[in-house]
């Protein structure tokens, strides 16, 4: 497999003693009207006790305290990364050496028609110790809902859905005015109607062996319906009027019959990948899932791909497998995946230098393929490095542009 080095682009900010202390970015991307792709960065100075280079007395004299994350930007016209906010502070939970607090955005960032952004906190491991220590000022207060206007610069705090439990996927259905979204800590269902404030907690999709830390997506069609994996092997749906669950009649793909990403057409087809590797389709209006193939062609080697890009024009969808997740063949670890949806055939584009993870990913416009990841960061043809001289993990944007005719890449 050739090697191919895409461009990056750095997520900005959260710089102490005159380096970036970001190390970790694992959330899904959106991108706005003007063209803008809205990603983010994060350190894990938290409860997880990654804390890189940096020794913990330092949580004593940062001013953020520990455990952080910034809201950052793409802008094709400047070709530049630009810091937007960090989400300490516009939270309204502003850690400091004691309180953790948000390490990273683990769910979606999410647009509406006005550019409008949503997003909320994440601190891995929070679903420990809601089990056993739970307490303010001491433990997590649990990952909180953001609503920003970049027009107006304006961040509104919405408040913490699920008291000490960090907000692992989110999605935000604006004809209803509700954001709906699942912790970590148990897959707790939770919606909240923005106008009002009203919340609902459904407590546990998890579904018996997901019961832990298995439920880590969710999906919601552009109807507003909400699916979750089940342990019968399939969906179950949500029905944001009735409010009620039903599971569907099918089997996902593949042993595991989970998903950690997915994306849904304007037509309203759902495509997700499983958590081994397998691609499928789902046409809620038919109830029809269809088997798009593994993702390496090997059935039997689960490789793991927590992200999913579409391209409806070219009719394609595009992935790259990353780590912090089940099984992953190495020899194919980081290679940019390309399935043509108009013959199953896949392509693959080359192993990405540089790359260790991602798990947000969109197609734009003009088609360009961003991929919200981390790993070693090239600026030119050195790999950056810190002050003593070894190479370090950044989180950034990678941006892919396809060729039109994928006969190029045989």
């Amino acid at each position: 497999m050739k090697q191919i080095r895409l461009p990056m682009y750095l997520a900005k900010g959260l710089e102490w003693k005159g380096e970036s202390t970001q190390n970790t970015t694992w959330s899904k991307i959106t991108e706005t009207s003007d063209g803008k792709i809205w990603f983010c960065g994060g350190d894990h100075w938290g409860i997880d006790e990654i804390t890189g280079k940096w020794d913990k007395s330092d949580r004593y004299e940062r001013p953020w305290g520990f455990g952080n994350t910034t809201l950052c930007y793409y802008d094709p016209m400047q070709d530049q990364s630009f810091e937007e906010l960090e989400l300490n502070s516009t939270s309204a939970i502003y850690s400091n050496e004691q309180t953790p607090g948000h390490g990273k955005i683990h769910a979606n960032i999410v647009t509406d028609s006005k550019d409008r952004l949503y997003f909320a906190g994440y601190m891995g491991y929070s679903f420990i110790h809601e089990y056993t220590d739970a307490y303010f000022p001491k433990s997590y207060a649990g990952g909180a809902l953001i609503k920003y206007d970049p027009s107006t610069k304006h961040a509104e705090y919405l408040g913490i859905p699920v008291p000490y439990g960090a907000v692992a996927a989110m999605y935000y259905d604006e004809k209803r005015d509700i954001i709906n979204g699942i912790s970590v800590d148990r897959a707790k269902f939770w919606r909240v109607k923005v106008s009002t404030m009203e919340l609902n907690r459904y407590e546990s999709v998890a579904r018996m062996s997901r019961l832990k830390d298995r439920v880590r997506e969710m999906i919601m069609d552009n109807d507003g319906y909400c699916y979750f994996a089940n342990d019968v092997g399939g969906l179950t749906k949500f029905d944001p009027d009735t409010q009620e669950f039903m599971d569907l009649d099918i089997v996902l793909p593949g042993k595991l019959m989970d998903f950690r990403a997915s994306v849904v057409s304007s037509m309203n087809t759902i495509y997700g990948i499983t958590t081994d590797g397998f691609v499928w389709s789902f046409n809620p209006n038919t109830n029809e899932l269809k088997d798009l193939g593994h993702i390496i062609g090997m059935p039997d080697q689960s490789h793991y791909t927590p992200n999913i890009a579409l391209d409806e024009k070219w009719e394609r969808l595009y992935f790259i497998a990353g780590t912090h997740g089940y099984g992953l063949l190495e020899e194919a670890f980081g290679v940019l995946t390309i399935l043509d949806l108009k013959t199953g055939k896949y392509y693959w584009a080359g192993k990405i230098e540089g790359f260790e993870g991602c798990f947000g990913a969109l197609c734009s416009k003009d088609h360009e393929v961003y991929f919200n990841s981390f790993g070693r960061f090239y600026e030119g043809d050195q790999i950056q490095k810190d002050k003593s001289g070894q190479p370090i993990t950044r989180p950034y944007l990678l941006k892919y542009s396809p060729p039109e005719d994928l006969n190029e890449l045989d």
